[in-house]
């Protein structure tokens, strides 16, 4: 179960960091052709916070817990919750701003679901 999470972390933090540098770099999302409107009718005028919210709140804090997992340090469950908590807090931010709905939403919610679920089976092992 903790190759899985490994690879569920990596596959966010290789999924979320390229795509997060590309809405800093032209925040008005043409790279990833995603239509301006959709945040312009928010409080944000762009997707630069977005991008950055991606590249190192869920990019970033995957790729230290898969790094953490990979090593096999004590403390990588713990950062692969947090990674996990933090694909839902950004998913579901996400679907309050533009309030539009897609399917890879959805299947990033289950990806950050299933991540906090196996961080907590693993310490739950760990405490017995």
């Amino acid at each position: 179960m903790a190759k899985l999470l490994m690879f569920l972390t990596a596959f966010v933090a290789i999924t979320a960091i390229p795509c997060g540098i590309m809405l800093m770099i032209q925040p008005d999302g043409h790279l990833l052709q995603l239509n301006s409107n959709l945040i312009s009718q928010s409080f944000l005028h762009n997707y630069l916070v977005p991008g950055i919210a991606l590249t190192f709140f869920v990019g970033c804090i995957n790729l230290y817990a898969a790094f953490k997992l990979w090593k096999k340090h004590y403390r990588g469950v713990f950062w692969a919750g947090a990674g996990g908590l933090m694909i839902i807090a950004f998913e579901v931010v996400q679907i309050s701003v533009i309030q539009t709905y897609d399917w890879l939403q959805f299947v990033y919610l289950l990806i950050g679901f299933f991540i906090v679920l196996m961080a907590l089976q693993i310490k739950h092992k760990e405490l017995i």
